[in-house]
């Protein structure tokens, strides 16, 4: 029986979903969901705890090895990822829209690369075999998906740790989060979206600079990426940086209307005119007090009719 208890449901993230053939594709938009802190995690608490575990169990793993490409497995090891294999088969399933799916393929590639490289084949142990009909097998851990082969060892583990940051976020594990998505980021440093979902924990946290430079680098990586420039206006705006803050955020109208993505012409348009309200209240309390106009006329000024109308009419009052 399950112990991981991440159902097939809908996956409702702050940020960047990490749907892999979507990763993979350029041409596909990337899955997005805005945040409302009012709404609860979708899964039980007893599934992020799982995962925490799973994420540190697969930096030590990682760091024991120094990659996560072919390993010599230890039965110790392989027994634990056959088990993170069954609870991740159980909760995902064939589905590559899950948010374990990359999870999933990322524990399927290092035991497929284990099994090809130190398990010995029938065929090798028993030679008479290979003159027969191909045995057709049923091994699971044997057919990853189409696009694993598309992606090296280091990048299909990112995507792994990226799927795990995003889930562990979700699940209010800010620490974890940030470790897995440090994690990905070491194992592919051009990883934009990592990034960008990365400064949103920061920002969370209260750490708003190094949650722009971590927008900053993510618009660096891709120059189009309207997620980053939404956020990192968001942040200027809670910033007070209202002229930087309308900046990032007229670039993001623009892209959400080149890509055609009415929602989030919408959210943008929503920023904006939150940001001008602000603009406005900030205008008027920047606006001189009565007699600001004045001030510092009066002692210079030589004869009475040489001070401003605002000030002589305080004098006149109902004598005209």
């Amino acid at each position: 029986m399950s112990t991981s208890g991440f159902e097939k449901n809908n996956l409702l993230l702050t940020d960047i979903v990490p749907s892999m053939p979507q990763l993979l594709d350029n041409a596909k938009p990337l899955q997005t969901r805005v945040s409302e802190p009012a709404v609860p995690p979708p899964y039980p608490e007893t599934a992020y705890q799982w995962l925490a575990k799973v994420l540190d169990g697969l930096i030590d793993f990682g760091q024991r090895h120094g990659h996560y490409g072919v390993i010599n497995l230890s039965d110790s090891e392989y027994e634990w990822l056959d088990d993170v294999l069954e609870e991740l088969i159980y909760s995902a399933g064939e589905n590559q829209s899950h948010p374990l799916a990359p999870l999933m393929d990322f524990i399927i590639r290092i035991i497929a690369n284990y099994e090809d490289k130190y398990v010995p084949k029938l065929t090798e142990r028993f030679p008479e075999l290979a003159e027969e009909a191909p045995i057709k097998t049923t091994n699971k851990n044997s057919k990853p998906p189409p696009y694993a082969s598309e992606l090296s060892d280091s990048e299909l583990a990112a995507h792994a740790f990226f799927a795990i940051g995003c889930l562990l976020w979700q699940g209010g594990k800010a620490e974890k989060a940030l470790s897995a998505y440090d994690t990905a980021i070491q194992l592919q440093p051009d990883y934009a979206e990592v990034y960008n979902n990365r400064g949103n924990i920061k920002s969370g946290l209260g750490s708003h600079d190094a949650a722009l430079d971590d927008y900053d680098e993510a618009i660096r990586l891709n120059p189009n990426f309207m997620n980053a420039y939404i956020n990192r206006g968001i942040v200027q705006l809670g910033l007070n940086d209202i002229d930087e803050a309308r900046s990032n955020l007229q670039t993001a109208l623009e892209l959400s209307e080149q890509q055609r993505n009415p929602d989030f012409k919408s959210l943008v348009e929503e920023w904006l005119q939150r940001l001008n309200q602000m603009d406005s209240k900030q205008g008027n309390r920047k606006k001189p007090r009565r007699g600001g106009q004045w001030k510092g006329k009066v002692k210079i000024a030589e004869d009475f009719d040489e001070l401003p109308e605002s000030f002589t009419e305080v004098f006149r009052g109902d004598n005209e």
